[in-house]
C-alpha cells in the first residue's frame, strides 16, 4: 500500500525508527523457546481443558459403581399414638386385652427381569464414552497447538525477511541521499525507496499482529502467564521423500482403528442396545419382599410374625413406549455410525492428497532450482546492493530484485509451513502420528 502526504510520511518514518529502536522482545517479557516435544509435554500436564475433562472419566466410573449398589432395605416401626383406655399418648399397652401395640416391618425392593444388571452395564458404556470424548479433545487441541506453533514460526520468519529487506532499503536510502547530494541520483528515487520501506514495515506490523494472536492461543493451551513471549526456532519437518510417507490405505486403516470420534459413535450404538435391554427389563415390575413382627404382652397370645410380598400388576404400563423409543435410538445410532465412518474416510482422503500435493510442490523447488536456491536468493540480493551502490543498475532494477528476493523467500517459507501443516492435518484425521515427527 502506498501512503501519500508529507504528514503521513513523517509519521510512518517515525514509527519505523521507533520499531527499529525496540528490541525484539520487550524487557518485561519472559522468553520461552518452544519445540514440539516440550510443548507436547507441557500441554499434557498443564492444559486446563484436559484437566477439566479428565474428571468426566472419574464421574462416569462413580456413576457405574453407584449403579451397582443394591437398594437399601426399609424398616418400619409402628405404635399407638393415643391410647383410648389409658387416655395417654404413646402408651402402647391396653389393659383390657393385655395387648401391647407394637409392630416392626422390614422390606427389601428386588428388581426382576435383569434390570439391576442392565442398569450398571449401561453405566459402564458411559466410561467408554467419557474416555473417547477426552481422546477426541486431546486430538483436536494438539492439532491446534501444532498449527499455532507453525503459524508463529511462519510469522517470526517473515519478520526476519522483512527486517532484512528494511535494512537493505535503509542502506540504499543513505547511498541514494549521498548520490543525490552530488547530483548523481534524482530526488524521486529517495521517495520511491521510502515508500518501499513503508510497505515492508506495514507487512512486518501485520505479522506482529498475527504473532500476538498465536501467542495468546498458546498461552491458553500451555498455561503460560500473560507476559510470556514465545520463540519457535524450527519445525520438526516430516520426511519429504514420498517413499517414507504412509500409503493411502494405511492412513484409512489407521483412522478406522484409532479415531476417537468414530469409537464414540460405535459406543453410542452400544449404549442404545444396552438401553433397550434396560427398558425391556424395566417393563417387569419390581417385587418387594418383607417381614413383619407384631408384639404383645398377653400371656394368651404370642404375637404375630409373618412375611409379605408385593408387586404392581403390569396391565396398563409395561414400559412399552420407552422400549419403542429405545429401538428407534438403535436405528438412529446405526445411521450415525455410517455417517461418521463416511465423514472420517472423506476427511482422511482430503488430508492425504493435500499432503501429497504440498510434498510435490516442495520437491519441485529442489528439482527446478536446486538445493541451493535459498542461498542463491541471498547472493542475488547481496549483488544487487553492491551493483546499485556503484550505479551498475538503476532503481527500477533494484526494486525488482528486492521484490523477487522477498517473494522467493516467502514462497519457500510458505511451502515449508504448508507441507508441515498438511502432515499434521493428516495426523489429526487418522488420530495417529503417521509421520513420527
Amino acid at each position: 500500500m502506498r501512503f501519500k502526504g508529507n504528514i503521513i510520511l513523517l509519521m510512518l518514518l517515525f514509527r519505523i525508527f521507533r520499531i527499529e529502536a525496540k528490541p525484539d522482545i520487550v524487557n518485561n517479557q519472559d522468553t520461552v523457546f518452544l519445540t514440539i516435544p516440550t510443548a507436547e509435554q507441557r500441554f499434557a500436564s498443564k492444559n486446563l481443558s484436559l484437566l477439566i475433562n479428565k474428571f468426566n472419566i472419574d464421574i462416569a466410573k462413580d456413576n457405574m459403581l453407584q449403579a451397582k449398589l443394591w437398594f437399601n432395605p426399609n424398616i418400619n416401626y409402628g405404635t399407638t399414638l393415643y391410647n383410648s383406655e389409658s387416655h395417654k399418648y404413646f402408651d402402647d399397652f391396653y389393659p383390657t386385652s393385655s395387648y401391647s401395640d407394637e409392630n416392626f416391618q422390614i422390606q427389601q425392593l428386588l428388581t426382576l427381569g435383569g434390570r439391576y444388571r442392565a442398569t450398571w452395564k449401561l453405566a459402564e458404556v458411559g466410561i467408554k464414552e467419557a474416555r473417547y470424548q477426552l481422546e477426541d479433545l486431546i486430538r483436536n487441541l494438539k492439532y491446534e497447538l501444532y498449527t499455532d506453533m507453525s503459524d508463529l514460526y511462519y510469522n517470526q520468519q517473515l519478520i526476519k525477511i522483512y527486517r532484512e529487506e528494511e535494512s537493505d532499503i535503509k542502506h540504499m536510502l543513505e547511498v541514494t541521499k549521498e548520490l543525490n547530494m552530488h547530483g548523481d541520483a534524482p530526488g524521486n528515487e529517495i521517495t520511491q525507496l521510502q515508500a518501499e520501506l513503508q510497505d515492508a514495515v506495514a507487512l512486518e506490523i501485520t505479522s506482529l499482529k498475527s504473532i500476538m494472536n498465536d501467542e495468546q492461543d498458546l498461552k491458553i493451551l500451555l498455561r503460560y502467564p500473560g507476559n510470556t513471549h514465545f520463540v519457535v526456532n524450527e519445525l520438526a519437518m516430516p520426511p519429504s521423500d514420498i517413499n517414507q510417507l504412509p500409503t493411502f490405505s494405511a492412513a484409512i486403516d489407521s483412522a478406522e482403528k484409532n479415531r476417537p470420534d468414530l469409537k464414540l459413535s460405535f459406543a453410542e450404538e452400544e449404549y442404545a442396545n444396552k438401553n433397550l435391554k434396560l427398558q425391556r427389563a424395566s417393563g417387569m415390575p419390581d417385587f418387594t419382599l418383607g417381614a413383619v413382627v407384631v408384639g404383645t404382652n398377653s400371656s394368651s397370645s404370642a404375637g404375630y410374625t409373618g412375611i409379605f410380598g408385593s408387586m404392581d400388576i403390569p396391565i396398563f404400563n409395561r414400559n412399552q413406549w420407552n422400549i419403542q423409543a429405545a429401538k428407534h435410538q438403535i436405528n438412529q445410532a446405526i445411521i450415525n455410525d455410517t455417517l461418521t465412518l463416511n465423514t472420517v474416510r472423506n476427511q482422511v482422503s482430503g488430508a492425504y492428497y493435500a499432503m501429497i500435493r504440498a510434498n510435490n510442490e516442495l520437491n519441485k523447488i529442489d528439482e527446478k532450482f536446486g538445493k541451493n536456491y535459498e542461498n542463491e536468493l541471498d547472493e542475488m540480493m547481496k549483488n544487487a546492493v553492491f551493483n546499485y551502490e556503484r550505479r551498475n543498475i538503476n532503481l527500477i532494477m533494484l526494486l525488482s530484485i528486492i521484490n523477487t528476493y522477498v517473494d522467493g523467500k516467502t514462497n519457500l517459507l510458505n511451502l515449508y509451513v504448508k507441507y508441515y501443516n498438511t502432515v499434521k492435518k493428516l495426523n489429526l484425521t487418522t488420530a495417529t502420528e503417521l509421520d513420527k515427527h
